[in-house]
């Protein structure tokens, strides 16, 4: 079973270090995040990338925290609240099986592939909820030594994460470096016939 995520660490989820490594607001505009538009981020933990895609769509925006920690669900709905985000809404999803909100702009996983266990069922999930206009976005670690991030046997190959993919039915638009450990893929449902 991969590695997941310890709840009481959580407070490294927030931090300054990861901001300055992984910075959310230059990710979310990289992706092409916009006012009005509809963010589904899955695995949200406290609100690393919840909070800062709220403020971006905007109040006629919508964003869904997703995770399967009560913990961490709790702490995203307390900052939420304090900061007047009512366009976030926080749901507790399983593990496996998840009914994910129809019809998003965007489907967002940061540092959370690598922990799901059925990756090529979780991602046909997905595909059901997706639109033609949708973008699904993964953001993970490379496959080398870090000082931080994931065991390196949970890690996910950028080329194995391309073939997985391709095999459940998505075309790849762009990759991006975020940083010089982690990668971006945003994929897009693969028309009919290419």
């Amino acid at each position: 079973m991969p590695h997941r995520f310890e709840d009481a660490r959580y407070k490294r989820l927030m931090s300054a270090e990861r901001r300055r490594r992984l910075p959310p607001e230059r990710i979310l505009q990289e992706i092409g995040l916009k006012p009005g538009r509809t963010l589904v981020d899955i695995g949200s933990g406290p609100g690393y990338f919840a909070l800062p895609a709220a403020r971006i769509v905007g109040p006629s925006g919508r964003v869904f925290g997703l995770d399967v920690s009560p913990f961490m669900l709790r702490h995203l709905r307390d900052l939420a609240a304090r900061k007047n985000a009512s366009q976030i809404h926080v749901r507790k999803i399983p593990e496996a099986g998840v009914s994910f909100p129809p019809k998003a702009d965007f489907y967002f996983l940061a540092n959370v592939f690598h922990e799901i266990e059925d990756k090529a069922a979780y991602l046909r999930d997905l595909r059901t909820a997706m639109t033609a206009c949708s973008r699904l976005v993964i953001i993970d670690f490379f496959r080398k030594k870090t000082t931080g991030g994931p065991p390196f046997r949970d890690r996910i190959p950028l080329r194995t994460l391309r073939t997985l993919l391709a095999d459940t039915g998505f075309a790849v638009e762009r990759v991006f470096r975020p940083n010089t450990d982690e990668y971006g893929v945003i994929a897009v449902i693969r028309r009919q016939g290419i």
